[in-house]
C-alpha cells in the first residue's frame, strides 16, 4: 500500500513521502499528481486497498465530526514533524501558529479584548506584564493541508518549552526608544523594495493604477502578506507543455465560457434573463439587461483573467504550507473541483 500507511488509531491513511493525509477516495488523485512515476494500474490497486480498510472515512464530509487527539498525545508518526511555535487558546484549547490568528480567535469566540488601548503613559506600561489568554512554544501538528480537519492540534503536552503568553518590553532609554523608531522607519523604506507583500503597503506593486481606497477595501495586501510577488506572478504564467491536465481543464473552461456567451442573448433566454444577469445587488432591480456584446480583443481579455485564475489555483494547490496562499474553499468546491480535475 507504499506510500501510505495505516495507524488503527485515525480513519484515513498518511503518505509517508509527503507527510499528510488522505481520505479514501483522494488517494487515487493524491497518487496521480504527487506520485505520477507508479503506474496507472498500481495506483487504482492502492487506492482499493485503501477503500477497503474497516473504518476508512471514505471522504471529507467525513471529517466533519473528527475527534483530534488529546494534547498529551506523543507526537504522531508519518505526518510532518511537530511545529514548535504554535499558541493554544487557554479558554478552548485552540491553536494556532500566528499571533493575528489567535488574537482573532479570542476576540471572536471568547470576546477577549486588548487592554492596551492607545494613549496614557507609554513607557509606564510598557514595562509592566500583562497575561494574555493563550499559550506559545506549542508543539502542534496537523493531518491535512486544507479543508475540513486542517487546523492544528497540541501534541506532546507537559515537554519543556511552551509558556503562558506575557507580554513585557525590557527598560530603555527615551534615546534608545528613539533610535528604534528610525530604525524601522528606514525598514519600512527598504521593505518596499523587496519581493515579498508587506500588509502595509498601500499599493501593490501589481497594481499601481487602482486607487488606494479599493486596495484597502479588498484586503489583497493583508490576504498576501508574506508571499513572495514574483512566485505568484508565475503561477499565473502561460500554461506549459508539461501541464496536460491544467491544458485540458483550461480548453473545457474556455468552451463553456464561449457556449455561455452565445446563449446569453434576447431571442436564446429572453430579457427577463438577461436583466436578472446584470443585477448587482438583490434588492436592486437592473436598470438594462446584460448585453454579452464586445469586441473580440475584449472577449480575449476576459478568457486570459479566467485562465490566471485556473492556473493560479491549480498551481498552487500543493504548495509548502509556507508559501501557499490562504485561500480555501467549501466542500462542495473541493469536491466539485478535484472531480474537474479527475476527469481532464
Amino acid at each position: 500500500m507504499e506510500p501510505f500507511v495505516h495507524l488503527p488509531e485515525y480513519p484515513f491513511v498518511i503518505c509517508q513521502t509527503c507527510g499528510y493525509a488522505c481520505v479514501a477516495n483522494e488517494v487515487a488523485t493524491h497518487l496521480r499528481k504527487q506520485h505520477h512515476e507508479i503506474e496507472p494500474k498500481e495506483r487504482s490497486r492502492i487506492a482499493k486497498l485503501v477503500e477497503e480498510i474497516p473504518g476508512i472515512i471514505p471522504n471529507q464530509a467525513g471529517l466533519c465530526g473528527f475527534r483530534f487527539p488529546p494534547a498529551t498525545t506523543e507526537p504522531i508518526p508519518f505526518i510532518a514533524a511537530p511545529k514548535i511555535d504554535g499558541i493554544r487558546c487557554n479558554e478552548c484549547g485552540f491553536v494556532i501558529r500566528t499571533t493575528q490568528g489567535i488574537q482573532k480567535h479570542c476576540r471572536r469566540e471568547h470576546g477577549w479584548k486588548n487592554d492596551w488601548s492607545r494613549g496614557g503613559n507609554v513607557t509606564k506600561r510598557a514595562r509592566q506584564l500583562r497575561a494574555l489568554p493563550w499559550t506559545t512554544g506549542v508543539h502542534c501538528q496537523r493531518f491535512f493541508r486544507s479543508r475540513v480537519a486542517s487546523r492544528w492540534f497540541e501534541v506532546n503536552r507537559g515537554s519543556r518549552g511552551s509558556q503562558v503568553a506575557v507580554i513585557s518590553a525590557p527598560e530603555e532609554t527615551v534615546e534608545q526608544r528613539i533610535t528604534q523608531i528610525h530604525k524601522a522607519q528606514a525598514n519600512k523604506f527598504e521593505e518596499k523594495k523587496q519581493q515579498i507583500i508587506q500588509a502595509g503597503d498601500e499599493k501593490a506593486e501589481c497594481c499601481n493604477t487602482e486607487p488606494n481606497p479599493w486596495l484597502r477595501r479588498v484586503g489583497w495586501a493583508e490576504h498576501l502578506q508574506g508571499l513572495d510577488r514574483e512566485r505568484l506572478r508565475e503561477s499565473m504564467g502561460p500554461i506549459g507543455e508539461d501541464e496536460a491536465t491544467l491544458q485540458r481543464m483550461w480548453d473545457s473552461l474556455g468552451r463553456v465560457m464561449d457556449q455561455a456567451r452565445a446563449a446569453a442573448v434576447p431571442i436564446r433566454v429572453g430579457h427577463a434573463v438577461l436583466f436578472e444577469v446584470n443585477r448587482k445587488e438583490a434588492h436592486v432591480k437592473a436598470r438594462k439587461p446584460f448585453d454579452s456584446r464586445m469586441e473580440d480583443d475584449t472577449w480575449v481579455r476576459y478568457r486570459e483573467v479566467m485562465r490566471k485564475l485556473l492556473c493560479f489555483i491549480q498551481r498552487t494547490e500543493d504548495w509548502e504550507d509556507e508559501a501557499r496562499p490562504p485561500y480555501t474553499v467549501t466542500e462542495k468546491q473541493g469536491s466539485l473541483y478535484d472531480a474537474f480535475e479527475d476527469a481532464a
